[in-house]
């Protein structure tokens, strides 16, 4: 039987999904804040009037990027939830294997002596 190896670090993976929230919420920030200041601001646009109709673009476009982007952060951060839970599985299961070999060790000596 094979041991698999680890190859990702619980920390590494934590701090990784702990610095792609802090972004999920930084973006999320400025999309509030992009979002009131547009509102404040669509007062004095007319979307009658080729510059409004472009401002109102420029806001439509910004949020579907914003968007898209939180999207992309949020499946990042999905992954690395999965990741951590597989390594920690598999820490578990190698841990559990030790403990086995130990004890089949241990009897194996045992009746020996």
């Amino acid at each position: 039987m094979t041991t698999p190896l680890q190859q990702s670090s619980a920390a590494s993976t934590t701090a990784g999904i702990n610095a792609l929230t802090m972004a999920h919420q930084g973006i999320l920030r400025c999309k509030s804040d992009v979002d009131t200041t547009a509102g404040n601001l669509a007062v004095a646009y007319s979307a009658n009037s080729a510059d409004g109709r472009e401002f109102q673009n420029l806001l439509k476009q910004w949020d579907d990027q914003a968007q898209i982007i939180l999207n992309k952060l949020q499946g990042l951060i999905d992954r690395l939830n999965l990741t951590l839970q597989t390594h920690n599985t598999t820490q578990s299961n190698l841990t559990d294997m030790i403990r086995s070999s130990t004890s089949a060790s241990d009897a194996a000596y045992n009746q020996l002596t």
